[in-house]
């Protein structure tokens, strides 16, 4: 069923007086502002979900003491984290074709052309799609005018996306096993990544979580299980949720494949600082919603723990 088109007014009034969202923290005229100027209705109020509603009485349908300031800060503390885990998960892109490249230039069983070859037999279609871009207007366009149809693994990272990458990836190393094989891992950094860098919202599902079926694994659970601090229920549900799942997957690469011990330390460091000073900087927030705070002290123990094993 299609909805009325709201001003901005009209979208405080509508949160306001039919969905009970109150404004005694932000004002109505600081709500307004914050929707002009920083971000919209339809994503502010997905932040919502985290809350429950009056489910009887005069305020049936109601949501139970939210304030409009409260999704306002996990908007802004969301907007942190996909930053983040942009610059994260990047570097663990880089740092993987790196891995790739050096195992295959020590290789003697592989000329780093014959691979390519596979890969494009395996899937004709990625191949036909780097065909599509080789144009001028393609960032990578020169590139591709250049190598086409004479490719080498050494070019073809530099033209595939991170999710034909993994591809390649998994596929170089089914051939040539090695122990520093992060296939199994990837498909969720990816998607973490994915979520980010569309501007996707990711801690609007603690409640109602998009995806209830995942496939955990089993190594990271048994990993994650050394931790103190968690109990083995606790790490159940907490995992249950593919965007804590695929965010502990992903520190857990970050930690396995990053072998410079100052990048890890720069890096940890810097989501510690997110998670010890910036989430918490309005935390009597969220002191009532036992939801968000279970949450982030489950997050909290992943993060120091991780950034202990790198100072």
């Amino acid at each position: 069923m299609r909805k009325n088109k709201f001003t901005i007014k009209e979208q405080i009034i509508h949160m306001k007086d039919i969905q009970g969202i109150k404004f005694n923290i932000s004002n109505e005229h600081q709500a307004e502002d914050f929707l002009e100027k920083s971000n919209y209705y339809f994503k502010v109020k997905s932040y919502a979900k985290n809350y429950n509603k009056y489910d009887k009485g005069n305020d049936i349908g109601k949501y139970i003491n939210l304030e409009f300031a409260y999704l306002k800060e996990l908007s802004t503390l969301d907007m942190h984290l996909r930053k983040f885990i942009i610059k994260i998960t990047l570097d663990i892109e880089h740092i993987l074709k790196t891995q790739l490249l050096s195992d295959c230039s020590e290789n003697n069983n592989e000329d780093g052309y014959s691979v390519v070859n596979e890969f494009f037999m395996k899937y004709p279609y990625i191949e036909k799609n780097i065909s599509n871009k080789n144009n001028r207007n393609s960032v990578c366009g020169e590139l591709i005018v250049k190598y086409e149809n004479d490719f080498a693994i050494w070019n073809i990272v530099e033209v595939l996306s991170f999710g034909d990458f993994i591809k390649l990836y998994d596929m170089y190393y089914n051939k040539y096993p090695s122990k520093n094989n992060m296939s199994r891992y990837l498909w969720a950094v990816k998607f973490l990544r994915n979520a980010a860098a569309h501007n996707s919202c990711l801690i609007n599902s603690l409640k109602n979580p998009y995806n209830t079926h995942i496939n955990l694994c089993k190594d990271i659970n048994t990993y994650i299980s050394k931790i103190d601090g968690i109990s083995s229920d606790i790490r159940k549900r907490r995992m249950a949720n593919p965007i804590i799942n695929d965010f502990v997957v992903t520190l857990y690469v970050f930690n396995n494949v990053v072998t410079s011990e100052e990048i890890k330390k720069h890096t940890m460091s810097e989501l510690k600082d997110l998670i010890d000073i910036r989430f918490t900087r309005d935390k009597n927030y969220f002191g009532k919603n036992q939801l968000i705070v279970s949450y982030y002290k489950f997050v909290k123990i992943i993060v120091d723990y991780f950034y202990n094993n790198c100072i």
